[in-house]
């Protein structure tokens, strides 16, 4: 399964680079007991906590969605049935992920299509990682929360924003939306 892959790399990175989970935690700003639950795939983290915990290690993101077995290349194929999710449905906030890069091991960009579920509870975390992110509307509706505005995103609609500022998105309807999301990283 995906999530145990990234719990494995995450420790595996982390431990070659002679860093505890404690020294990680304080230089990304995330708990030692949340890098313990996501080391031993009790917890599957965000793409923006990936990201935070990506940027720690001096890694980037993608490389823990490599099969080891297989060795990448200069380009990628992601066929539509051949996306892995890379956060469980029923996770914190219940976005489902869908990586869109592949294997490719080093690249600044991470490309992701995020399922928004109906909003039961407003969630109150917003994310925050260096780099540059863009969202991009392709079913339903969702609200853009970026610091203290608001703003709206139906299908067609993009956000390119900097992603170092406090940020999420959210569904805004009554049925599933769902974003293009790409993420990339300053090195």
């Amino acid at each position: 399964m995906i999530e145990q892959q990234i719990a494995q790399k995450i420790r595996k990175i982390r431990e070659s680079k002679g860093l505890t989970q404690e020294a990680l935690g304080k230089k990304i700003g995330v708990s030692k007991a949340l890098l313990s639950k996501i080391e031993n795939n009790q917890s599957s983290p965000p793409i923006a906590t990936l990201a935070k915990i990506a940027q720690g290690l001096g890694v980037s993101i993608s490389l823990f969605f490599i099969d080891d077995g297989l060795k990448p290349k200069d380009y990628t194929v992601i066929r539509k049935e051949e996306r892995k999710q890379i956060v469980r449905p029923g996770s914190k906030i219940g976005f489902t992920y869908f990586s869109l890069s592949g294997l490719r091991n080093s690249h600044l960009l991470d490309a992701f299509i995020i399922r928004y579920p109906k909003v039961e509870k407003e969630p109150k975390v917003l994310f925050d990682h260096e780099g540059e992110e863009l969202v991009f509307a392709l079913r339903g509706e969702v609200e853009f929360v970026y610091g203290d505005e608001r703003i709206r995103l139906k299908p067609g609609d993009a956000v390119h924003f900097d992603s170092s500022q406090p940020h999420r998105a959210q569904n805004a309807l009554d049925e599933e939306s769902e974003c293009l999301v790409v993420v990339v990283s300053k090195k």
